[in-house]
């Protein structure tokens, strides 16, 4: 009887390592944000913020902290945009807003004065669907924007009154910007 119980519990141990040590690890990105990012026009500006974000395991949220600072006007609202470096796109997850929230969706938490943190979570229900870009809501859209990103396909974006259009932005992707300004500087 004791020979069981030692040979169950070894298999027992066994199948946990396997499946925890299958399990993929969370996701960590981050990037900055500053003026000279912005589009159409390059913006010269004092402001600066961080955006750093954890993607959970199974893909199905993404845990956030936004930092932002010096901004010329007030804040109307900060998110994640589906746009390639220097191209504008789509508004796809909310991060804040002082302004109408966006129909369909969670009402996104007001846009604090600089100099300000913000946290929150995103799932597949904060999804904005742009379908001129082939980006869909819910669950599928989550998944698309999660593949935007490791793609170097999304950014967040701070809009303040002075600049309606975004003060800040920042690419969001797999690499580190000093590390990806790094990479450009060796190549020249």
């Amino acid at each position: 009887m004791k020979r069981s119980t030692k040979v169950s519990g070894a298999l027992t141990i066994a199948l946990l390592t396997m499946v925890v040590g299958s399990a993929s690890p969370d996701e960590r990105i981050k990037t900055r944000l500053i003026g000279y990012q912005e589009t159409p026009l390059t913006i010269n500006s004092p402001a600066r913020g961080e955006f750093s974000a954890t993607i959970e395991a199974g893909g199905t949220v993404i845990e956030y902290v936004l930092t932002y600072r010096d901004l010329s006007s007030p804040v109307l609202q900060a998110h994640i945009h589906f746009g390639r470096p220097a191209i504008t796109g789509g508004i796809v997850l909310f991060l804040c807003t002082n302004l109408v929230p966006p129909p369909g969706v969670p009402a996104p938490q007001a846009c604090p004065n600089a100099p300000a943190t913000i946290t929150g979570a995103l799932t597949a229900a904060n999804v904005i669907a742009v379908p001129g870009q082939g980006i869909d809501s819910g669950a599928v859209g989550f998944a698309e924007m999660l593949k935007a990103i490791q793609a170097d396909a999304a950014y967040v974006n701070v809009h303040t009154t002075n600049h309606p259009s975004g003060e800040i932005r920042g690419r969001l992707g797999d690499r580190d910007d000093d590390e990806d300004r790094g990479q450009r500087r060796g190549q020249r």
